[in-house]
């Protein structure tokens, strides 16, 4: 059974132009990785297993080898078909990780340590980016060193 470590929650519903920051540790011999962007879970959901709802489901996986990919999907009940590409963000599992999740209304898109360059990902949402409510990092994680929520102030009157 996969690791579920750390769950964070949104302080408000996220709205177009916020940001999530995330810099962590992987374990060395790390086998995959994932940040999920959850949707409420209904009372009768256990804690323990994978939220019915999920906008985005950022996965790295390492094979044995050296070889990697990143896996991109999300789940509306039942997980929906993935899109697979190749790992350029994230090769050594040994150095900690720095990356910046920017929200929009129609899609995520995911840059590393910086977003003063095109994304490095980018995924197209099909639940509401207005409904995600929580965010959760699954399977190997070492530690999570911050977690921070940046709102685009813009937004606000």
């Amino acid at each position: 059974m996969s690791k579920r470590p750390f769950t964070a929650r949104f302080p408000r519903f996220p709205e177009n132009g916020d940001e999530v920051f995330i810099r962590g540790k992987l374990q060395d011999d790390a086998r995959s990785f994932s940040v999920n962007f959850c949707l409420p879970r209904p009372p009768q959901t256990m804690q323990h297993e994978s939220p019915p709802y999920i906008a985005y489901h950022f996965k790295t996986i390492y094979d044995e080898g050296g070889n990697s990919r990143v896996v991109h999907n999300w789940k509306n009940v039942r997980w929906q078909e993935e899109q697979v590409g190749d790992n350029h963000w994230h090769i050594d599992r040994s150095k900690t990780f720095r990356v910046i999740f920017r929200l929009h209304e129609d899609s995520i898109k995911m840059f590393v340590d910086c977003v003063d360059h095109p994304p490095d990902y980018q995924f197209q949402l099909q639940l509401p980016l207005d409904q995600i409510d929580s965010l959760e990092l699954w399977d190997d994680v070492e530690t999570v060193e911050e977690i921070s929520f940046r709102y685009d102030n813009r937004n606000s009157y």
